[in-house]
């Protein structure tokens, strides 16, 4: 094996205990990474060098033998390969399984488009008609969802949604997800707004992110920075920004 080239469809967030995670757009699908695997990942993202990644970790740890080194790395290059996090530009020997890397699937989502609407009434209907649409939408690839929200959002003629404007654009979506009888969670949430926003000619960002001590991962929609909630949200627990479109 050769070396690496990290795709575009992959993005990186630190954690405060020195471990890393991975968001997979073409997925949607979240990876938690611990420290060791984190340096080998940081080499093979800055010089692309399969080698050189394995002895900077084995310098670190002089009392490990180098060869140990150089199987664990095979293991965990091998997973991020399987998983379509990197690409090997030479040959990849057979790996087996290492708990250094491990998939996480998102705990919140929930479907949408939605305009926001100047009337109870009307919001309501573009609620419930964006949630059907994100329900659809989610069963296709996740990169689908990614390339849809970046294809509205860069449309001419586009203003910044107000906080009022999403918070109602939100709300709309929940009413709509407290009648659906399956599961709605916060990507379908926060992508509906995103899209409902969207198709009305406003903008606002969609973010998707974690946080640590127990990995946890969500979904919500930001205007200007400033996260969009409704009453009764829990806002206690930090999310750090992975991916925001």
């Amino acid at each position: 094996m050769t070396g690496f080239q990290i795709p575009k469809h992959v993005h990186v967030g630190d954690t405060s205990h020195g471990g890393t995670v991975l968001f997979n757009t073409r997925s949607g699908q979240w990876y938690a990474m611990n420290g060791t695997a984190r340096t080998l990942w940081e080499e093979w993202h800055r010089t692309g060098d399969f080698n050189f990644a394995v002895r900077t970790v084995a310098d670190r740890f002089p009392r490990v033998r180098y060869d140990r080194v150089r199987l664990d790395a095979e293991r965990v290059a091998g997973d991020l390969v399987e998983r379509g996090l990197v690409n090997p530009c030479g040959e990849l020997a057979p790996a087996g399984r290492d708990l250094r890397l491990e998939a996480a699937k998102s705990t919140s989502g929930e479907p949408v488009f939605a305009k926001p609407a100047g009337t109870v009434r009307r919001s309501s209907a573009a609620g419930l008609f964006g949630l059907l649409l994100a329900l659809c939408l989610l069963r296709l690839p996740f990169r689908v969802s990614v390339h849809t929200v970046d294809v509205l959002k860069q449309r001419r003629g586009r203003r910044p949604a107000t906080m009022h404007q999403a918070e109602v654009m939100l709300a709309a979506v929940r009413r709509a997800g407290n009648r659906y009888p399956g599961r709605v969670a916060c990507l379908e949430d926060s992508l509906g707004t995103v899209l409902g926003l969207a198709l009305a000619g406003l903008t606002a960002d969609w973010c998707l992110g974690s946080a640590d001590d127990p990995y946890r991962f969500h979904a919500w929609v930001e205007v200007l920075g400033k996260t969009v909630t409704r009453p009764g949200d829990d806002d206690r627990v930090h999310f750090q920004r992975v991916l925001v479109l």
